[in-house]
């Protein structure tokens, strides 16, 4: 195994606690957009708590290592897709933004609905963008582009829904806690419908894929019986599966673009300090809000 391979590696990692956190936290925002009820709106407010900002940092990480350890495979990327990243990159800002000023003005409609559509528009970029480079496609817009923005809006839309089933009923919200499952379980079915058959289409034939949907059906199963917290771990398994299985896909020349092995040292004693601290607070800050419960009703 080489330098470049522990490097790629890492990227996927971190490209799967992106999808697995930030994703979730993008889906939430699809669920707060279509809601009606306040209720619900506060439920899905409360579960991003503290978590939003701080998701972010594994698509910081994944960007650095990427630059560093793949510097043409970067400058090509952002060259290529330079508009659907500046897109993304406008959502991430617009839906941060939006969300601690409706807070502020809460009589400001407006905020909110910018919120829910950032939180589409930038997983869609970045699925569409990834989808692209695993195909070899030249546009975002091609099918397989619009395809992979789609499965990936879903993906993430399933996630929140699996997890705010959970926090709904950590705060003693039984109703709210089941349209979450009926939420899961529509965006769930929806996944599965378009994972499968546009694996095949796209070629595809990572036994990860088998993984993922055999994690899916059992996800649904779960979801069926009401088994709320096994069924979190299950459907991170499905979905994470989908990446891990894609990224055989991708046709990048990286062994002729990887950075010398004397900078990924650095990089990796670099990451290695980094993590000391990193994976401890984002662990405690996660351990910490999961503990909390539903404020005082005044």
């Amino acid at each position: 195994m080489t330098y470049g391979d522990v490097a790629l590696g890492l990227i996927l990692l971190g490209l799967s606690a992106y999808l697995l956190f930030g994703g979730a936290d993008f889906g939430a925002g699809l669920w707060h957009l279509i809601s009606r009820k306040r209720s619900e709106k506060e439920i899905i407010e409360h579960a991003m708590g503290p978590l939003w900002e701080a998701n972010h940092v594994w698509l910081i990480f994944v960007m650095v290592m990427t630059w560093t350890a793949f510097p043409p495979v970067f400058a090509g990327i952002m060259s290529a897709h330079w508009v659907p990243l500046s897109l993304a990159a406008l959502g991430i800002v617009a839906r941060g933004s939006t969300f601690v000023f409706s807070k502020a003005v809460p009589d400001q409609g407006w905020y909110a609905w910018t919120f829910g559509v950032s939180s589409v528009v930038t997983p869609y970029c970045l699925g569409a963008v990834a989808t692209t480079i695993a195909t070899g496609e030249a546009s975002w817009l091609s099918a397989p582009g619009v395809y992979g923005g789609v499965l990936t809006t879903v993906l993430c839309a399933y996630l929140a829904a699996v997890y705010l089933i959970w926090d709904a009923r950590r705060l003693g919200d039984e109703l709210h806690s089941l349209r979450f499952r009926g939420y899961a379980l529509v965006s769930g079915t929806a996944a599965g419908l378009l994972a499968l058959p546009g694996a095949a289409t796209l070629g595809v034939h990572s036994p990860l894929m088998l993984l993922s949907a055999v994690a899916g059906l059992a996800s649904l199963a779960l979801l069926v019986r009401r088994s709320y917290l096994a069924v979190r771990a299950t459907a991170a398994l499905a979905v994470v599966a989908v990446l891990w299985g894609a990224a055989g896909l991708a046709g990048l020349d990286l062994d002729s673009t990887v950075a010398h092995d004397a900078v990924l040292e650095l990089v990796f004693i670099a990451l290695g300090a980094g993590a000391l601290i990193l994976v401890p607070s984002m662990t405690w800050l996660y351990v910490l809000f999961q503990r909390g419960t539903a404020p005082e009703p005044e």
